[in-house]
């Protein structure tokens, strides 16, 4: 059982209710604007019975629970007579600030924004593909290839990926604040037959009569779609401003999709499948020559990307390489291993530490990770109080890692919201030595993690 929060003390410590001017809460933490920094005490916040830690950002203070967090955050409110908010999105701190720096945290939060809504898809088509791959004809020969089950599994799988350009309408414009209807037919006249029929027959036409379109297949692509959204938004904006209210119902819609298809088709559309075909090139040739290298530096760093929220152009990269080749060699293996060392660490903390309220601790991170896939409870709760626990993670995961890269080893299935067992079947669907070596990587890094924090671990202030 999670131990109780002093809601009381924390806003004592943030200097009581007069110097709060709101507060909401994300998955984890518990987010104060505060009005007057000088008067919170932070140090002393952190010393609060389960508290994992403080971040300052910009007039807000992150008191970091866990997955508690939301009960906290009712006491809170009611104890402060606060008005209740809305949960946040955890990525959001990425976006904030001013110069070159914050343009490119909102433009990968961006990204990584109207990606994120749609990973069940992908959850969903990582277990079809793992279960075709294991009992289909490349591993167990269970099902054969022109079975119906085998046939069904398959085409929902394969559907997905083929009709990602769908789903990501759906997400950018829910993020982007763009009409969704009309981003699912921009999605649609990318993916039309008729379009689609001028690609494979290689004879361009000019679209509305004044540019040549490019011959490009957008089915299973992603940036195209999400660049074209993007424009959608500010497009519908300058035309309801410059439409009278009375037309606005016929002519918004109809000239956006005459100005997006336009783009789209000989701007915008090229500009991203370039962009995605380079991205993937430039990892696919350093998977290719230096995936040990690669492999051993992205697995140990991979706690600080977490943490400091630097995983945005790297998810960018390793999702263009997933969306052309259906595996990944760069980014997605290393979060397996990454998530079976933490869970390595959190059970050897718990037989380690002495102390009831740190065994609580070590509980409560545990199941995070693996019931949630969330590692903040177990990367401020332990990681980052207890330096050795830290070494040992980097030191796991940068073993593992080398492995994982040296045998080249790739994941086929998102499925790393399953407990345990997702992060191994997750390199199913390519070759039983391709599942093999993933498995061993994983198991390495969790093996590593757990005898060297036994063996390592001393009870720390």
């Amino acid at each position: 059982m999670a131990k109780k929060v002093d809601v009381e003390k924390i806003l004592e410590l943030v200097g009581g209710k007069e110097n709060v001017s709101s507060v909401t809460h994300c998955a984890t933490r518990l987010r104060i604007r505060i009005k007057d920094d000088e008067k919170i005490d932070a140090d002393a916040i952190k010393a609060v019975s389960g508290v994992m830690g403080t971040q300052k950002n910009v007039g807000e203070l992150q008191v970091i629970i866990g997955p508690a967090v939301d009960d906290v955050y009712q006491d809170f409110v009611k104890l402060g007579g606060f008005k209740e908010e809305k949960a946040i999105d955890e990525n959001l701190d990425a976006g904030k600030g001013k110069g070159f720096k914050a343009v490119v945290n909102t433009f990968f939060e961006a990204m990584t924004g109207c990606i994120s809504p749609i990973v069940y898809a992908f959850v969903v088509m990582g277990m079809f593909k793992s279960i075709t791959a294991i009992f289909g004809p490349s591993l167990l020969g269970w099902m054969a290839p022109e079975s119906d089950i085998y046939v069904l599994m398959d085409g929902i799988g394969t559907a997905i990926t083929y009709f990602l350009p769908f789903l990501l309408a759906y997400s950018s414009s829910q993020k982007l604040g763009a009409n969704t209807v009309i981003s699912l037919v921009l999605a649609a006249i990318l993916m039309s037959p008729a379009i689609s029929g001028v690609v494979t027959a290689g004879n361009p036409f000019k679209v509305f009569g004044l540019i040549p379109m490019t011959l490009i297949d957008y089915s299973s692509s992603f940036l195209p779609i999400i660049l074209i959204v993007a424009v959608q938004v500010y497009v519908e904006k300058l035309l309801n401003k410059v439409i009278p209210n009375v037309l606005k119902t016929v002519f918004v819609p109809t000239l956006t999709v005459v100005i997006m298809a336009t783009l789209g088709l000989c701007v915008l559309g090229p500009i991203g499948q370039w962009a995605g075909n380079g991205l993937a090139s430039l990892v696919l040739a350093l998977s290719e020559h230096a995936g040990w290298l690669e492999g051993a530096l992205v697995c140990a760093l991979y706690v600080f990307m977490v943490a400091f929220g630097l995983g945005g152009p790297v998810f960018l990269a390793t999702f263009a390489v997933y969306m052309q080749t259906g595996v990944d060699y760069l980014y997605f293996p290393y979060m397996a291993i990454y998530g079976m060392a933490l869970v390595g660490i959190d059970l050897a903390y718990i037989l380690k530490t002495k102390k009831a309220e740190e065994k609580e601790t070590g509980l409560v991170a545990l199941t995070s990770q693996l019931l949630g896939s969330v590692s903040e409870p177990t990367i401020y709760g332990v990681l980052f109080r207890n330096k050795t626990c830290l070494i040992v993670e980097v030191i796991a995961c940068a073993i593992a890692g080398f492995y994982c890269g040296l045998t080249h080893a790739g994941v086929v299935g998102l499925t790393f919201g399953l407990p345990v067992v997702g992060s191994f079947i997750c390199f199913s669907g390519l070759t039983t030595a391709n599942m093999v070596n993933g498995c061993i990587s994983v198991v390495l890094g969790f093996a590593l993690a757990f005898i060297g924090a036994m063996v390592l671990y001393k009870e720390e202030a």
